[in-house]
């Protein structure tokens, strides 16, 4: 379950970018993540944007009991350049770390946003993961820029319909994203948003890198879903909520805080 987590956590935190509206954004967004009833995760998102550029870093860590148990920490970040064609990566990090095991990947881009180096730590054990194609980076995009273009985009267009493949350094995958309606949250606990928000079903797509005992195929029973929407009128459309099906129950997350920044890029 936690390395599905991992897998999918920075779609669901990261704060969306909206360029229309002003020069400068800086936002800060906290989830906190639930199974069970219980809360086993919390990460925080901080995005700098402006006309030209963009910044998004996520960092995650585990909570409660589950933090005794598996003590695992993210942290991930992109930057690059935004043009009327879209996010232009330039670099993206990952670093995690559980126990006194550490991961890090780190991908470079040249000027068209094609990936130039690609360097992970440890390597991987060809034996223990689903082979990679050749030259896997072709015609994909980091996770946290295309989900930053995603929401640019659903800000624009009020949709959410998107298809594109993703490298990470480690793995290839396609996600597929559209949208199934809208769903009216009322007053919780748990989530900082009431109202409606735009409800969009997910679909992860392996293509390689996967290890080999975690591997699921996709299951066509499984409904994971992501649920957009302002968290306040001056605020971007951001992720507010999500529910992820996995093998040990659902996942689900909520939106905890929600603040604009100063106007310094970290």
């Amino acid at each position: 379950m936690l390395l599905k987590c991992n897998r999918l956590i920075f779609l669901y935190t990261l704060v969306s970018i909206s360029v229309a509206n002003a020069d400068v954004k800086n936002f800060r967004a906290i989830h906190g993540y639930y199974f069970g009833g219980f809360n086993v995760l919390e990460s925080v998102t901080d995005l700098y944007v402006n006309k030209s550029y963009y910044k998004v870093s996520t960092e995650s860590s585990t909570k409660g009991a589950l933090n005794l148990v598996f003590d695992w920490k993210g942290l991930v970040s992109s930057e690059g350049v935004i043009k009327k064609s879209g996010l232009i990566p330039s670099n993206y990090k990952s670093l995690g770390r559980w126990g006194k095991e550490i991961w890090i990947s780190n991908l470079t881009y040249n000027k068209n946003g094609q990936i130039a180096s690609t360097k992970v730590s440890p390597l991987p054990d060809d034996e223990k993961i689903i082979p990679l194609p050749l030259n896997p980076g072709i015609g994909t995009i980091d996770p946290l820029s295309f989900i930053s273009q995603f929401v640019i985009n659903t800000t624009v267009n009020t949709r959410c319909k998107e298809e594109v493949v993703i490298f990470d350094g480690r793995r290839r995958y396609k996600l597929k994203i559209k949208e199934i309606g809208v769903k009216n949250f009322s007053k919780t606990p748990y989530n900082i948003f009431t109202g409606k928000a735009l409800a969009c079903e997910l679909k992860y797509i392996p293509l390689g890198g996967q290890r080999r005992r975690t591997f699921e195929p996709e299951n066509q029973n499984n409904l994971n879903m992501i649920y957009l929407a302002r968290p306040s009128p001056a605020a971007p459309i951001i992720p507010v909520s999500f529910s992820l099906d996995t093998s040990f129950g659902t996942l689900i997350g909520h939106l905890v805080t929600f603040e604009t920044l100063g106007r310094s890029l970290k």
